[in-house]
């Protein structure tokens, strides 16, 4: 069993075949529920609004404490969330892999996943059993995938809880879903459900057809006589979108704020939700209106903002690709946030993708868009081993992005509270443009968009509404002109942050952390408990104020009496040998 669901009664599994739309089952009003609606992967015909029109008979007759899963394409997916809004609430977009990657033509990346449309009738936060991922092995020096360093003892021996991406498992489409099934039975395994019903909707005809060929593409580009230069802008967004001339933009990519009360220099993340929108909906027309014909307009975000993005687009850009980056984000809930959105469209019918078909000699473009096997480590050691054995860990580019990690070490980050991996921005630059073209970012921070583009020597233009980070990018470029590393290794912490923790620099530790706490999860197998602070004074032997002053809070300190300790040897033993009692587990245990 590829997952490890504590205190789970799996869920029955009752699957019903359906015919047609009209014999969508009827869900039991008076009992909760769990469906999983099995749809075709192929796009939808011109029967869709009889199709929406029995689903929003479905969700109304739902019982208020059901739960429906929709397995279909992310691109059906924010085609289908916001017709049934008014009585399904958004709970996740699962990402989930495709045992075959699908080929679409040179004017799409390979398709690589489908989507798991998670709603349920009830406002709350979801619901489930507290549920892990096994840990994977790198097939070359058979450790895990990750390297936890020094924080094993605070990792569960089984494996990290369960994400919004998942890769351990696959999904043929025309196949029945069982892996699917049987994780959301031990998921949702709890009261007060009984069974998952699986309503299969691929027979059904009426529904859907197979993908419609593009139109051929023809390079009408636009006006090509605007001679854009480089340029780093300070100013607003959307004032300064509006001075650019139309179809001037080769790739226009946007990570706007998301509107989650971020801690930005000059500017308010936590507005009324319709005026955020509203605002967002405006630079997006601008983004439209100033791509060029055939390009690529990407704009990065969190999937239910996503759907809400790709509402927009659609009105006056044709779908091009929905690329899934595994981004593994802070611990905010038992099911990790890791799934962010690349919704990318363009103006008219796309242009070949040109990465994919110019085949550069240059290294840097090349290996930009080539993807990490999956399960290969990043350790350098193993990386240094594979390449003097020659072993191949490299393969083709498709929509599912798992080899870009955040940037989570100080050494690594500038003044700046969100900050994209620079190998983000390599890869969609050097995937959708090619040299000479204009790359556009109307929030563009710290630079990095802008820094990535003059690196694979395109143009570009970067907004930045903040003096503070705009500087901050005029600098960087600045050092890139004389010949430094804008992205090298930095020295000292840096003040912008997001999260009400803060951040412990240049510390010297009299007792190394990792011992502290592990005297923690001592103390917790004595007492039968988590100890608080005035337990761990009477009971410990290190003195109260180490734990004061190394440690950013409580949980901090309590990781490793939480839970078991992990090996990242695949025969190894836990990193320690006091294993703690179940019952100690909590909701935070990563």
């Amino acid at each position: 069993m590829p997952h490890q669901s504590e205190k789970a009664n799996r869920l029955a599994v009752r699957t019903i075949e359906v015919s047609s739309i009209d014999c969508l089952p009827r869900p039991n009003s008076e009992r909760a529920e769990v469906w999983l609606l099995v749809l075709p992967y192929r796009h939808r015909t011109n029967h869709a609004e009889a199709w929406f029109k029995a689903l929003q008979q479905f969700a109304q007759a739902l019982n208020d404490q059901s739960i429906v899963a929709v397995l279909t394409t992310a691109q059906d997916a924010a085609e289908t969330w916001p017709l049934v809004s008014n009585f399904l609430h958004f709970q996740l977009l699962v990402a989930i892999k495709l045992a075959t990657p699908i080929t679409l033509g040179p004017q799409r990346l390979p398709q690589h996943h489908v989507a798991l449309l998670v709603l349920s009738k009830y406002r709350t936060s979801l619901r489930h059993t507290k549920t892990r991922i096994g840990y994977t092995y790198c097939p070359a020096c058979d450790k895990t995938t990750k390297d936890y360093g020094g924080k094993k003892h605070t990792y569960h021996e089984y494996g990290t809880l369960v994400s919004d991406v998942w890769r351990d498992i696959a999904y043929a489409p025309g196949e029945q879903p069982r892996e699917i099934t049987t994780r959301l039975a031990d998921l949702f395994g709890l009261e007060p459900y009984r069974d998952i019903i699986v309503a299969n909707l691929a027979s059904v005809p009426s529904l859907y057809q197979g993908p419609m060929e593009p139109e051929p593409w023809q390079n009408a580009r636009g006006d090509d006589t605007q001679n854009l230069d480089s340029q780093l802008i300070h100013g607003d967004s959307l004032e300064e979108l509006r001075k650019l001339p139309a179809n001037s933009i080769d790739f226009c990519f946007a990570d706007p704020p998301y509107n989650l009360a971020k801690r930005y220099d000059s500017w308010d993340d936590a507005i009324d939700v319709q005026d955020y929108l509203n605002w967002c909906d405006n630079w997006l027309d601008e983004l439209a209106r100033v791509l060029r014909p055939g390009c690529t307009c990407a704009v990065l975000n969190i999937p239910i903002l996503a759907i809400r993005h790709f509402q927009r687009m659609k009105q006056s850009l044709t779908f091009q690709s929905w690329i899934v980056w595994e981004g593994m984000s802070l611990p905010v809930r038992m099911i990790m946030p890791s799934h962010y959105s690349i919704v990318c469209f363009s103006k008219g019918t796309p242009r070949p993708v040109p990465g994919l078909i110019r085949g550069s000699a240059i290294s840097l473009e090349a290996d930009a868009i080539k993807t990490l096997r999956e399960n290969h480590c990043v350790r350098q050691q193993c990386m240094a081993m594979r390449r003097r054995a020659a072993n191949p860990d490299r393969e083709p580019i498709s929509d599912l992005w798992w080899d870009i990690h955040r940037l989570k070490h100080n050494s690594r980050r500038v003044d700046h509270p969100c900050q994209l991996p620079p190998a983000l921005m390599l890869r969609l630059i050097a995937l959708l443009t090619s040299e000479g073209e204009v790359v556009l970012d109307p929030f563009n921070g710290a630079g990095t968009t802008t820094l990535c583009a003059e690196v694979l020597s395109r143009r570009y233009i970067g907004v930045e509404l903040s003096e503070k980070y705009h500087a901050i990018a005029e600098s960087r470029h600045i050092l890139l002109k004389g010949g430094g590393d804008p992205f090298e290794k930095i020295v000292g912490v840096p003040k912008a942050k997001n999260s009400r923790v803060h951040r412990i620099g240049g510390m010297k530790y009299e007792v190394p952390k990792k011992t502290l706490q592990l005297e923690v999860k001592r103390v917790a197998g004595l007492l039968g408990h988590i100890p608080s602070r005035d337990e761990l004074q009477q009971t410990g032997i290190y003195p109260i104020r180490y734990y004061d002053e190394y440690f950013v809070g409580w949980g901090e300190v309590c990781a490793a009496a939480r839970t078991t300790g992990m090996s990242e040897s695949r025969t190894g033993s836990t990193d320690d040998s006091f294993h703690q009692p179940m019952l100690f587990m909590t909701d935070s245990e990563t």
